[in-house]
């Protein structure tokens, strides 16, 4: 079975991260466990619990954390789900009318069952580009957005069944979640037992006091006071011997923040822009409290 990269397509996931720079993250001392504190697309913590360690996932957002749940203790429940809205949507005469009524239905789930848990996996790969959005409120508002099914003129295409449900790497990332401790809480509430001989990735919502930028992953966004908070909790898991990755947009605030620890500039393909031309290459940071020598513990 292929080991799965991530649970879907996600706004600001780190696949560049673990495929092109895995040296830039840490691994946990023998018994040691690894905390993704900004689950996201789970990404990062996939990529440690492919590797066989023990992984703390933990995130803000209750339909995320439900729909982890539900994968680890009820996947084929989940998966059968899916395959239901996934059908019904290929054979609908209005995709786009299909696709907001469902994600209305879901703003009525509640984020610990299989509906939920299903529906929240259907926005992810109907919406646009894999943006998971909230309002203020905590409800999904996620926009269609299916380029796969629909044409330029809104006519339907051939409807890829395999590409909504997955149901093989649905299966895989089950059997790897059944190792994880999954936690709904910031990162601070994820990582509060963490201790010398662990390491913590902490892949926060970037923000730029100089432009507008998205962070409406979950309600109440992340701004720069939650930077500053995260800041001094960085400085909290450095004094307890516990190593740590962190990412950021590569801007002269984050640089200030970070100035104090070891960082690398990297490039990063773009690939959420609404626009092709907007999707190149832009600098990200990635910020560490340890150097390479570091990288593995006796």
């Amino acid at each position: 079975m292929t080991t799965p990269v991530a649970l879907s397509r996600w706004l600001g996931a780190k696949r560049w991260l673990t495929i092109g720079y895995p040296h830039l993250l840490a691994l946990p001392r023998r018994g040691g466990r690894a905390y993704d504190c900004f689950a996201g697309s789970c990404v990062v913590a996939l990529w440690y619990l492919a590797q066989g360690f023990r992984v703390v996932i933990g995130d803000t957002n209750p339909r995320l954390i439900g729909c982890l749940r539900n994968l680890q203790e009820r996947p084929e429940e989940v998966i059968a789900a899916l395959a239901g809205f996934a059908a019904d949507y290929a054979i609908d005469v209005d995709p786009r009318a299909f696709f907001y009524a469902l994600r209305a239905h879901l703003n009525t789930c509640l984020p610990e069952t299989v509906e939920s848990a299903a529906l929240f996996l259907f926005m992810l790969r109907a919406g646009f580009n894999g943006l998971w959005r909230e309002n203020r409120i905590g409800a999904c508002n996620t926009t269609w957005g299916d380029p796969h099914n629909v044409n330029k003129a809104g006519q339907r295409q051939h409807v890829r069944m395999k590409d909504l449900v997955c149901a093989d790497e649905l299966r895989a990332i089950s059997a790897l979640l059944r190792r994880a401790d999954i936690r709904l809480g910031d990162f601070a509430a994820t990582s509060a037992d963490a201790r010398r001989g662990d390491v913590s990735f902490f892949d926060a919502p970037y923000v730029d006091p100089a432009k507008a930028a998205f962070v409406g992953y979950s309600k109440g966004g992340f701004g720069l006071k939650d930077r500053q908070r995260l800041s001094a909790w960085l400085r909290e898991m450095d004094r307890r011997g516990v190593r740590w990755t962190a990412t950021d947009a590569a801007t002269d605030h984050a640089r200030a923040t970070y100035g104090l620890w070891a960082v690398d500039n990297v490039q990063v393909r773009r690939s959420c822009s609404a626009k092709s031309e907007g999707r190149g290459k832009a600098p990200e940071l990635v910020i560490r409290n340890w150097s390479e020598a570091r990288k593995e513990a006796a």
